[in-house]
């Protein structure tokens, strides 16, 4: 199959847009140039949509709008959705002369409607719609769906579909082992057409249990009757269990990839903050601010303080009070101050007797003559001693004022001026911090964080729940399988002692016999089919990388298990994680890879439709996987972007058949260098490749590194 054109109508961004593809074998690549928000992965989406329906779209469709969100009612509630898509089926069907190729052309239209009233909308169910094409015309076929099916199996959407970060989902760490297996065997199993051989042995047991029907009313006995009656109602079960358990292992894989879906849009939502933990610093900062504030108001009144100190008045009266206090210490040091003459002579009356070692009694003549001679001396001394208690205060009192270097006051006062102005700096630093988390909150998205970790907890729960639902349907399949061995032994045997039994025996061996053949052809293909992917996976996987085991390269090998696990070796055959331990151009290789290989190992001709593939990846290694994957493709359609495509424009050169340009014009003037002249939120489309640029796609970047202006 391979995708000729395609068209669509009010489809999102997607207004009226016609794409064509290259069908050329010799320049089997369709690169459409886009830039970011110009609607790669919406024509992505519409293409499924077009050929899958709903159910291709993210969300299954549910709360997904497909008209243009800028809408304007005035040209109607009613928006008219369209997807178109024309392609060619190729098969090969022998003939007298030998093996005869025809190729034919369809064209599938999907249509919808979507009523809008004011913020909500409605949508229709869809009408899809097939045509042969031929050269009188179109003439309209019956189930449309079934012809999709059988040349690109819903199965393989992702393979033939798919954006260079969905093909990481056969890699992803986020979801459990049990999922990424599942995708990496389905993926094979469909590629593979294992579901004919799965739907043949499905009929090989349903005839057995016809077979064994018969048994239980052949009346050839009523132990068998039991026998028979016990293997149909296990037949029975054991549909009913495998109906429930492929249930269960979808509903996991849902749930699981629901849990990773909300991971990554908590991941988002936090890489641009956290609501609630921004809150919470919000409040620390006020906190911070109120302490800063009152330690402020403390500062400020010390610094008022220092005006009204004593420091001030002794530091500028430093020279003055020094030439007192020098007459001071003169004073103390003839021993003139402090006054001590009276209370000294008054303690030697009090104990009659001199400091010279003299009487001072009044019973003593000599004594009492020097009694009445200290008793004067103190009287004349009293007449000085109120100028001497003032000076001996003033010597004592004014210590503290003794001047010093006459920097107290200036030292203080730098001391406390720093205090002050680090405070403030602290103060205005906690004030521009808390603007910024105020301004950074508004500017959040209104996500809920703690309803997504609410919503993830729920789906966990959920995944958990499925995934032990699992586990006991497989425990009870089991036991199923192993009574229904047992007893059809005990069948054969009872069968085998009775005359009539001969015919249904030999009916129940042969369908036990297919049905071996059948499930050993599966095994045997599965496993064959497997390695095969996986040894072309390997060659392709280090030839993107440029990987030379034999050279020292840190990646030796890659290949798929028997598990279906994608594991990646390094030195010494050591493991690596591809999703952890691999950067982001070898996980993008590894997977496209994957998808390169099992289309070629299946020789399937189908298209590969990737957007952007080249994403993290540069020089080489960007080179590398454009070129093997234009290689070991039938047909790719890749949407690259400008930064994408700089480095590979010889490989577009050689391989581009078709080389178109999109463009948004909302990207005027930030972006776009000229005026589209479009009010309209529409993508459009010129004829430019990927070195040329015209009035209507030049960008600003391109004007800077001067590409080719195409008039």
């Amino acid at each position: 199959m391979k995708l000729l054109r395609a068209e669509f109508r009010n489809f999102r961004l997607l207004r009226d847009l016609e794409l064509t593809f290259s069908t050329d074998p010799a320049k089997n690549l369709t690169v459409i140039r886009a830039a970011n928000e110009t609607g790669k992965t919406t024509i992505l989406h519409a293409l499924q949509w077009a050929l899958y329906g709903d159910a291709a779209l993210p969300g299954k469709g549910d709360d997904f709008r497909l008209h243009p969100i800028d809408w304007d009612a005035s040209d109607g509630k009613r928006v008219p959705i369209s997807a178109t898509v024309e392609f060619e089926v190729t098969t090969v069907r022998r003939s007298a002369g030998g093996m005869r190729e025809m190729k034919r052309r369809y064209r599938i239209v999907r249509s919808a409607t979507e009523e809008i009233d004011g913020n909500k909308w409605r949508r229709s169910p869809a009408m899809v719609k097939l045509f042969a094409l031929n050269d009188s015309g179109a003439d309209p076929i019956d189930a449309p769906e079934a012809l999709i099916n059988e040349e690109l199996p819903p199965e393989l959407r992702d393979v033939f579909f798919t954006d260079g970060d969905r093909t990481l989902s056969f890699i992803e760490a986020d979801v459990a082992l049990a999922t990424k297996r599942e995708r990496v065997q389905r993926a094979i199993r469909a590629l593979l057409g294992l579901g004919v051989i799965e739907d043949a042995i499905k009929h090989v047991r349903k005839a057995a249990a016809d077979v064994n029907k018969r048994a239980k009313e052949s009346g050839v006995s009523g132990e068998l009757d039991t026998i028979a009656s016990r293997l149909e109602a296990i037949e029975e079960d054991l549909i009913k269990h495998e109906e429930e358990l492929e249930d269960a292992r979808t509903q996991f894989a849902n749930f699981d990839e629901k849990v990773a879906d909300i991971d990554h849009k908590i991941d988002a939502a936090l890489e641009k903050g956290d609501k609630e933990k921004l809150k919470r610093d919000i409040e620390t900062a006020r906190k911070t601010i109120k302490k800063l504030d009152d330690q402020l108001a403390v500062a400020n009144k010390e610094h008022s303080a220092l005006f009204r100190s004593q420091s001030i008045a002794t530091d500028l009266l430093s020279p003055v009070l020094a030439k007192a206090f020098e007459k001071l210490e003169a004073l103390h040091d003839q021993g003139k101050i402090p006054s001590t003459t009276i209370p000294v002579l008054e303690m030697r009356l009090g104990m009659d007797s001199c400091i010279c070692g003299e009487s001072l009694e009044e019973s003593d003549v000599d004594g009492a003559h020097r009694r009445r001679h200290i008793e004067k001396l103190i009287d004349d001394s009293r007449k000085s001693d109120e100028l001497q208690e003032i000076v001996t205060d003033l010597f004592y009192g004014a210590k503290s004022l003794a001047p010093g270097d006459g920097k107290a006051w200036l030292n203080a006062y730098a001391k406390v001026v720093e205090s002050r102005d680090g405070l403030q700096d602290l103060r205005d630093q906690a004030g521009q911090e808390m603007r910024a988390l105020e301004l950074q909150l508004d500017a959040l998205p209104d996500t809920d964080i703690q309803g997504l970790r609410d919503t993830r907890r729920q789906y966990q729960n959920q995944r958990d729940r499925f995934l032990s639902k699992r586990s006991e349907i497989e425990t009870r399949l089991s036991g199923l399988r192993r009574d229904r061995e047992e007893l059809s032994a005990e069948q054969h045997r009872l069968l085998r002692e009775q005359k009539k039994g001969a015919l249904i025996l030999a009916e129940l061996e042969v369908t036990q016999d297919v049905t071996r053949v059948l499930q050993g052809a599966y095994e045997r293909i599965t496993r064959e089919e497997l390695a095969k992917v996986s040894a072309l996976m390997n060659e392709i996987f280090l030839e993107m990388i440029g990987a030379d085991p034999e050279q020292g390269a840190i990646i030796k090998r890659a290949e798929i298990s028997q598990d279906f696990d994608i594991i990646v070796y390094g030195p010494s055959d050591r493991t690596l994680n591809p999703d952890r331990d691999l950067n982001g151009a070898s996980r993008r290789a590894l997977t496209l890879s994957f998808i390169l290989a099992l289309t070629k190992v299946s020789e399937v001709e189908a298209p590969n439709v990737i957007d952007t593939p080249l994403g993290m990846t540069s020089g080489y290694v960007k080179r590398s996987i454009l070129r093997t994957a234009i290689r070991e493709s039938a047909q790719l359609v890749l949407f690259l972007t400008p930064d994408e495509i700089a480095g590979t424009e010889e490989i577009i050169d050689e391989a581009g058949g078709v080389v178109l340009t999109l463009t948004n014009p909302a990207h005027y003037p930030k972006m776009l260098v000229n005026d589209p002249g479009v009010a309209e939120r529409k993508v459009l489309r010129c004829e430019c490749d990927h070195r040329s640029v015209c009035q209507l796609c030049e960008r600003r970047m391109d004007a800077a590194v001067q590409l080719a202006m195409v008039s």
